[in-house]
């Protein structure tokens, strides 16, 4: 289970929203100090993210949290969003490099696989049943200090 602290920010029967800060590599290597986007990713603080939870345990506002996704789902939707587009994208052009397609045609229809993968990620991804899929259950109430901040 991946998991990530998050504050209970609105509450309705049954349902929780969750804010947690999306965490990046920045200011934690050595160069952080001299670093362009790691003074950029301090000028602008970080990014918040609002998430909808089932509540049963009765939540309240200002509440800390944690909240997680399995393992795997992480790795399912990693490959549907990033591999699926990838992989069309390659077999089309693949394909018509070897029906012998010239180069502009190939990089054309190269680019409507991927446009096809784009599609059919969202196609898979979206609706009520992804999002049920994909979305974060609520692990313990108070976040605790050795949960590890994802990066």
């Amino acid at each position: 289970m991946i998991e990530t602290p998050a504050t209970v920010v609105d509450v309705k029967p049954g349902v929780a929203w969750v804010e947690t800060v999306r965490q990046s590599a920045c200011g934690h290597c050595e160069s952080a100090g001299s670093c362009g986007t790691s003074v950029l990713a301090k000028v602008f603080g970080a990014p918040r993210s609002r998430l909808r939870i089932d509540d049963a345990q009765g939540l309240w506002v200002g509440e800390q949290v944690v909240i997680g996704i399995p393992d795997g789902t992480l790795v399912r939707a990693s490959f549907v969003a990033y591999l699926l587009p990838l992989v069309f994208l390659i077999a089309v052009a693949g394909v018509a490099t070897h029906l012998g397609a010239g180069e502009g045609s190939v990089a054309l229809l190269g680019i409507a696989g991927l446009g096809i993968g784009l599609w059919l990620s969202g196609r898979l991804t979206g609706g009520q049943s992804a999002r049920e899929r994909y979305s974060p259950v609520l692990v313990r109430r108070g976040a605790s200090a050795d949960v590890p901040m994802p990066f």
